[in-house]
């Protein structure tokens, strides 16, 4: 009985892979970073060119994929109680996905999915402030480190030719939580997906 399930299974893996298919992926889009929490600047926001690439494998209505992304960058300058500065945040990193394909029989295939992610949060800060003597001091803080991420992606597929899909999405990132600040990423991104 045993050697008859490990063959079953052993066929079905082997039937499983037959379907199976590598692809690539290249998108360019549009985000927007969201931060809360620094210490001068409170809440401030970025918008902009956000590209990522990426490397999936699919297998039936499911795909896994390993991407890069730069999620983009924002700034803010503050004043706030005899400060006044310039702080910014900058956001990257490496993150895997899984999406599930609805298969409508037609050339538009929309999908969900779920990411986690390691990214890379650069922090600059430029500040002036007074002393108690009223003279300026200019000080410059610096912190790059990196953060566990996760998100959620909705978008659809539409078939240009054989191997080659229009892709569409909208996601949600949160790329990370230190020091009281919380960094959010929204999405929206177009590419072309090549299936081998």
């Amino acid at each position: 009985m045993k050697k008859l399930l490990i063959a079953a299974l052993g066929a079905l893996a082997v039937a499983s892979m037959a379907n199976a298919e590598v692809y690539v992926q290249g998108d360019l889009g549009y985000a927007k970073l969201k931060t809360s929490g620094f210490e001068h600047s409170g809440n401030f926001s970025g918008s902009s060119f956000s590209p990522s690439i990426a490397v999936g494998y699919k297998m039936g209505d499911w795909r896994t994929a390993l991407d890069y992304t730069y999620y983009g960058k924002a700034d803010s300058s503050y004043s706030d109680e005899g400060v006044t500065g310039k702080a910014d945040v900058k956001a990257k990193g490496f993150g895997v996905s899984a999406i599930y394909d609805i298969d409508l029989n037609t050339v538009l295939k929309p999908y969900v999915g779920v990411r986690v992610s390691s990214n890379q949060v650069t922090v600059k800060d430029n500040y002036v402030q007074k002393d108690s003597a009223g003279r300026d001091i200019r000080s410059y803080e610096k912190d790059s480190s990196t953060k566990f991420g996760y998100g959620a992606m909705v978008g659809a597929n539409y078939g240009l030719a054989p191997n080659l899909d229009l892709n569409t999405a909208l996601e949600y990132n949160r790329l990370g939580n230190w020091d009281g600040v919380k960094l959010n990423q929204y999405g929206l991104k177009v590419g072309l997906k090549y299936s081998f």
